[in-house]
């Protein structure tokens, strides 16, 4: 495994060279930091929106960059004679945590499942790339769940911005606060808080089909992504026309149309259970095949198995399924250039010139 990379260009800690923008309104965000970390990542302080009294919270080496955010945490804010943006002018704009909060659950839960095997796998092998072609990039991970591609990606010479809505990115944050290399940022991928064109890649792999809506996700991704620069994305795709995985994917969603109204505890014991059925001789085989619990051979233990059979059938808002053209196609409208690789759903898209390059989903140009 490659040394890890001590961050360096122009500041010794990541978090000073990022360019910060309010989410909605685009106006800068001035950074005010009131504690550190050893590592000089910040554990504390706000970030001021430009010319007002206006700010977003750090809070436990987290930015925490939306308004519901800002709202739970003014407290914070207090010290620095800041007030969070005010909510109704900004309602509805950006995507609920509650939406995406059973992957909280779940990352809390099992924070530390994924085996290396499956990490070279799921950030590099699936792209058509080597840990090699991380090294010395800025990456956004875009969804970044318990933290573990973050810190693969960090292990391998890359510098991270990790971002996430639910409350997965404190476990995040736990693991990877002492990495100068490091950025934490809670937040929606539909509004990202970041100027144009700082991100040389993006890795977004399993997060957009929860998202809101996925094609402005991918044009916010485009937006802050270098021109040159590489974005690897996923999708659930649309099951094919072949009749066993259309009835896979028909098992699938019944049983997640049932088991999602349940209490998160006692979803727990009910995907316990179908996930032990997958090492059960005589059952695994079809059980594994059928998609009934979610069983990967790179990650082959019980709770693993156990976690994943969780996140398929999670109260998240949304979970949605599209075709590879449809996919594309929203890269396409974002004007973000050429298709590098792509395998159904699996995409590596390069940024060659995005035109518009303003923030936000809703273009507003009111102050917060």
């Amino acid at each position: 495994m490659s040394q890890v990379a001590e961050y360096k260009p122009g500041h010794s800690v990541l978090f000073d060279d990022i360019v910060w923008r309010e989410p909605m309104s685009g106006r800068p965000l001035e950074p005010i930091v009131a504690a550190r970390t050893p590592a000089g990542v910040p554990i504390s302080g706000a970030l001021r929106v430009s010319g007002t009294d206006t700010g977003y919270p750090i809070v436990d080496s987290v930015a925490r960059l939306t308004v519901d955010l800002a709202h739970r945490y003014r407290h914070w804010l207090e010290p620095f004679d800041l007030a969070p943006p005010d909510v109704g002018s900004l309602a509805g704009e950006f995507q609920s945590e509650d939406t995406v909060e059973s992957f909280g659950f779940q990352w809390t839960w099992n924070s530390e499942m994924r085996t290396e095997l499956d990490l070279l796998w799921r950030v590099a092998t699936r792209f058509q790339l080597a840990p090699r072609d991380f090294a010395g990039k800025v990456v956004l991970d875009a969804g970044a769940g318990a933290g573990d591609q973050s810190r693969w990606l960090l292990d391998h010479g890359a510098c991270v911005v990790s971002i996430d809505l639910s409350s997965a990115i404190d476990v995040v944050a736990r693991k990877l606060r002492d990495r100068p290399g490091w950025v934490g940022v809670q937040g929606d991928l539909m509004a990202l808080p970041f100027a144009p064109a700082q991100m040389e890649m993006v890795y977004c792999e399993g997060v957009l089909p929860f998202t809101g809506d996925a094609a402005a996700a991918v044009r916010e991704l485009c937006r802050v992504t270098t021109d040159g620069g590489l974005i690897l994305a996923t999708h659930y795709a649309t099951p094919g026309a072949a009749l066993k995985g259309r009835l896979r994917h028909a098992v699938v969603a019944h049983l997640r149309s049932h088991l999602s109204r349940m209490d998160r505890y006692e979803l727990l014991w009910a995907t316990g259970s179908l996930a032990a059925l997958a090492y059960v001789p005589g059952l695994r085989t079809a059980v594994r095949k059928s998609g009934i619990a979610t069983y990967g051979d790179a990650m082959p233990d019980f709770k693993t198995t156990w976690t994943n059979t969780f996140d398929t059938y999670g109260d998240h808002t949304y979970q949605r399924y599209i075709s590879e053209s449809e996919f594309w196609g929203y890269f396409e409208a974002a004007g973000a250039g050429r298709r590098i690789y792509s395998d159904g759903t699996v995409v590596v898209a390069q940024v060659e010139s995005v035109g518009d390059r303003q923030p936000g989903p809703s273009r507003s140009s009111d102050a917060p």
